[in-house]
């Protein structure tokens, strides 16, 4: 995967097929730790542990079409990589909670990517899914969260494409106005 942001859609569609109906999604750059930390947290069926043991080894999925998942071991890989840390808990019927972090100066960072197109994918693979995504570094903070915007809009779907290309607009000038200039592949 070329971005954070194809991760981040990776983790999420898995907690949705975990029945996750609440998502959040937190991602914060530390200028001053020269860190970026990620917290994804679901309400799905969470992993037994024994599963949560061997989560990050490629030839163990719970998937029936393919035997290799490479999803969380990849990002372990990458963490490890660019100087961070990769944390896992889940409990049966609690949901799981993914804790990653990056050195924000790590050459192997990848890019954060395109969160306002993760973000409508996700919609879109099921609208009823209460999605949150907060973005903050330092003293600039936003949330979108998708309860808000389904009550706003009521009777108006939100994978209607209107909806879903004002969502993109949305979280991309978020992105920009809260990670500018602190991140090296947004421009301030």
């Amino acid at each position: 995967m070329r971005d954070l942001s194809l991760h981040l859609l990776d983790i999420a569609q898995n907690s949705i097929r975990a029945g996750a109906r609440h998502l959040e999604i937190q991602i914060e750059a530390d200028a001053g730790q020269d860190m970026l930390r990620i917290i994804v947290a679901d309400d799905g069926c969470g992993m037994s542990p024994e599963l949560l043991e061997q989560v990050t080894d490629p030839f163990v999925t719970t998937r029936k079409t393919r035997s290799v998942g490479l999803g969380l071991p990849l990002l372990r890989e990458l963490c490890d990589i660019a100087g961070g840390d990769f944390k896992i808990e889940s409990e049966p019927g609690s949901g799981t909670q993914l804790w990653v972090s990056f050195e924000l100066s790590n050459i192997d960072r990848l890019p954060l990517g395109d969160l306002g197109q993760t973000l409508i994918a996700l919609v879109m693979t099921d609208p009823s899914v209460d999605l949150s995504l907060g973005l903050s570094a330092g003293d600039r903070k936003d949330c979108l969260k998708t309860l808000d915007l389904r009550q706003t809009l009521e009777e108006i779907p939100l994978d209607s494409p209107d909806v879903l290309n004002w969502i993109k607009s949305c979280v991309q000038e978020m992105q920009h106005e809260i990670f500018g200039g602190i991140l090296h592949e947004i421009n301030g």
